[in-house]
């Protein structure tokens, strides 16, 4: 249920963090954000996430290495990457690492909810 999902938006910009946040606890879902990946590392301890929305580019570590970090103790987070910029390396790497959707900034935010509609979706009736 989509109440139940827990998202954390990661984005070293506070307007797209906070922006992200109400629409996506609008539409139901238990929101966390961080305007860092040390914040998000934080909150991985203390909440159980199902799905992270983070940005590639970010100061001290990228999008990619925060995914790799965080399903060091949540393996079965699903990730996905936000990206201003076109394809390059650490895309694939993060393509490569099981990220499940590259999505360009500024983000649509119809695709968006529909794309986590259909991922909380599926994944419920994985588990069911």
């Amino acid at each position: 249920m989509r109440e139940k999902t827990h998202i954390l938006v990661v984005d070293d910009h506070q307007a797209i963090t906070e922006t992200l946040g109400t629409i996506l606890s609008f539409t139901g879902y238990a929101v966390h954000t961080a305007t860092s990946p040390a914040e998000a590392l934080a909150i991985i301890r203390k909440e159980e996430i199902s799905i992270l929305l983070t940005d590639v580019r970010m100061p001290g570590m990228n999008g990619v290495e925060l995914y790799r970090e965080i399903r060091e103790t949540q393996p079965d987070i699903i990730a996905f990457l936000m990206t201003a910029g076109v394809m390059d390396a650490v895309i694939k790497e993060g393509l490569d690492e099981g990220v499940q959707m590259i999505l360009t900034k500024p983000l649509n935010i119809h695709i968006l909810l529909q794309l986590l509609t259909t991922t909380v979706d599926s994944f419920n009736w994985l588990t069911t």
